[in-house]
């Protein structure tokens, strides 16, 4: 980890700063070809990507997602994340996904795109990582195909720092759900400090314990409260909501700090407001905020917050831009293509840059640095500032924006969401009103 945007629930939600400066690094979108496709369970896929320009790639943080753009028949281009299921070497990317039966493009990746394909992707991105130095023992817990990140961790842990207590426990529904298992049991493999733990939470009669799982049923707080050092351990885990609601509040409740609880969901924000309904301020089984409706006693109407959301993200008037904390771009609606003329896909992993005029750089930067490391900023409680942007065919306009910052659960800035109106014709206007006002005076 972003405003949200809807993705299926392969990876996150959030193209990286630090990708661009390494070796190998690129803005924008950059061709891969599918080199090989392996099927890891009967619902997910995994997917050797290799830069279609035979160059390197940089490293990734273990952890970090992928933006594929999918140029799906009669869909257009879609946007969606996955997670970097391999550790980084500087060669490839891996990743892994899931089928789901109403996913456009996970059902277009698994039943369409075959070796040799060539997908368009941004930057390696997101802040759910592995710390480039454990200080204390690691936990990587997932469910289902949350176990991407965990694998990419797990191979870095495996080949870069062996001596490193590590738990990996993961949860899935059965032997033919079980992604990846043999190939984990291998990374643990002569690693005394690397111990491996599967749940089955329905196991098949055919599947036998301690053949490829060696529990039965689902994983608790009290489990890993037995079986893992929780008094001092790091715990990273990822899944489906109603699986991250239940353990991230159970190891709260037990004492673990917040400070040592990292964690991401996989899914959309339908599903999110769905499994959480206080994110949406109601009460479990109240009904959402209902609408003013027209006088005469009708029947006013449900609108989600998700709802409004979207259509304000969808909107062309006011751009929304949303930048990661390194200052390049995440997210790009309608609004901001029509104010500063470049598509989403255009501006998608680029550095905000491309909308700053190059004399104002040097001090937007200082601020924006400052504002990522203190976590304060003066334009967050409605205040607006005007400044000049940079329209993408090189002339200046003048905008007015707020921003927001996006925050992490220990309060540590992941990037910005800015609202940008373009208010050139008003400044137009209010500076040959200023000239004329001086002419009178002159006159006078």
């Amino acid at each position: 980890m972003n405003a949200p945007q809807a993705q299926e629930p392969q990876g996150a939600v959030q193209s990286g700063g630090e990708a661009g400066s390494a070796p190998g690094g690129w803005s924008g979108w950059r061709g891969f070809v599918v080199e090989r496709r392996v099927r890891e369970s009967d619902t997910i896929v995994s997917f050797h990507l290799r830069p279609a320009d035979g160059g390197p790639v940089p490293p990734h943080r273990p952890g970090q997602y992928l933006t594929l753009l999918a140029e799906v028949p009669g869909k257009g281009g879609l946007k969606r994340t996955y997670t970097v299921s391999c550790a980084p070497h500087g060669e490839s990317y891996r990743i892994s996904v899931k089928r789901e039966p109403e996913g456009t493009v996970s059902r277009w990746l698994h039943d369409t795109v075959s070796e040799g394909t060539v997908l368009k992707v941004a930057p390696p991105a997101g802040e759910f990582v592995l710390p480039a130095e454990p200080e204390r023992p690691v936990v990587l817990v997932s469910g289902g195909v949350g176990l991407t990140p965990m694998v990419s961790m797990l191979e870095h842990i495996a080949h870069h720092q062996p001596g490193l207590e590590t738990h990996y426990v993961h949860v899935t529904t059965d032997g033919s759900t079980h992604a990846m298992g043999e190939h984990v049991r291998g990374l643990a493999e002569g690693r005394p400090n690397i111990a491996v733990t599967t749940f089955y939470s329905r196991p098949r009669p055919q599947d036998v314990p301690g053949q490829g799982f060696d529990e039965a049923g689902r994983l608790g707080p009290d489990w890993l409260r037995a079986h893992t050092p929780m008094a001092e351990a790091d715990y990273f885990l990822c899944g489906p909501i109603p699986f991250l609601r239940d353990l991230v509040s159970g190891l709260a409740e037990a004492g673990v700090p917040a400070g040592r609880i990292h964690y991401e969901f996989f899914g959309s924000m339908d599903r999110l407001l769905e499994a959480w309904p206080e994110a949406l301020d109601l009460a479990p089984g109240a009904a959402a905020p209902a609408a003013a409706g027209p006088r005469g006693g009708s029947e006013p109407a449900a609108i989600s917050r998700h709802d409004i959301a979207e259509a304000l993200l969808n909107a062309q008037s006011d751009a929304v831009v949303v930048s990661d904390r390194e200052g390049f771009i995440v997210l790009w609606n309608p609004g901001a293509e029509r104010i500063f003329g470049f598509t989403e896909a255009e501006a998608m992993g680029q550095s905000l840059d491309i909308i700053i005029p190059e004399g104002l750089r040097g001090r937007h930067w200082e601020g924006y640095r400052e504002t990522v490391a203190t976590g304060q900023s003066r334009y967050g409680a409605g205040d607006l500032l005007s400044v000049p942007g940079l329209h993408k065919d090189g002339h200046r306009i003048s905008l007015e924006f707020t921003i927001v910052l996006l925050k992490d659960g220990a309060g540590v800035v992941t990037g910005m969401a800015s609202v940008l109106r373009d208010v050139t014709a008003h400044f137009e206007q209010m500076k040959s009103l200023r000239k004329k006002v001086a002419e009178l005076e002159g006159r006078g």
